[in-house]
């Protein structure tokens, strides 16, 4: 769907609202406000506050299995290719979008939620995508068999999250307090990149 520059401003002022104080934590007042419009605005174009977090979630995940089909079906590149872009590709986007995997990662424990069944197809839909990729790389001999696709997903995505969510904690550990925001940024990216795709490919390839 393609929104107007008002819209836009609705779904990032809500975005980071979201993120920063709860879906409950959140009116649709304090929207408006950040956004710069009235609350009447908000109610035309999205109805309530239900619905606007859940176009927040479309218009994040569309984008996303697109990039992640594309990636992971180009039979130009090889498997093992194709698996590091997987990683860089997904490492990258929650490095990109803070507010939006916060955001998520708070709605997923509000069980009250309905975007949560919105949440649920988007995992299950990835998930498939994923493992049909694997699956082709485990006919053509390339990935070992018995791999346990679900928990090396939840490794990739559970490892990154918190990583970005807890990112100062990790420049003072790793002693990284110099670099500016965006030089941590560009630094996590990479090492996180290169960490999993070596711990990530040491279970679909090297190891029986």
């Amino acid at each position: 769907m393609e929104y107007n520059h008002k819209q836009l401003a609705i779904l990032d002022a809500a975005e980071q609202l979201f993120a920063s104080q709860g879906f409950h934590g959140t009116s649709v007042r304090d929207i408006a406000h950040a956004a710069d419009v009235n609350i009447a605005m908000i109610s035309y174009y999205f109805g309530s506050k239900e619905k606007l977090i859940e176009a927040i979630f479309l218009k994040r995940i569309v984008g996303w299995k697109s990039v992640l089909e594309t990636a992971l079906t180009d039979e130009s590149l090889s498997f093992e290719t194709r698996f590091d872009r997987l990683v860089e590709t997904y490492v990258g986007r929650i490095f990109n979008n803070p507010c939006f995997n916060l955001m998520m990662m708070r709605a997923q424990i509000q069980a009250d939620l309905g975007v949560n069944d919105l949440i649920h197809q988007n995992k299950l839909e990835v998930h498939n995508i994923i493992s049909a990729f694997i699956k082709a790389g485990q006919e053509k001999g390339v990935f070992n068999e018995g791999v346990d696709i679900l928990m090396m997903v939840n490794t990739l995505v559970g490892t990154t999250n918190h990583i970005m969510s807890t990112r100062h904690h990790f420049a003072r550990i790793s002693g990284l307090e110099h670099l500016t925001d965006d030089q941590l940024q560009q630094h996590l990216v990479i090492h996180i990149s290169n960490h999993l795709k070596k711990l990530l490919k040491a279970i679909l390839i090297h190891e029986a």
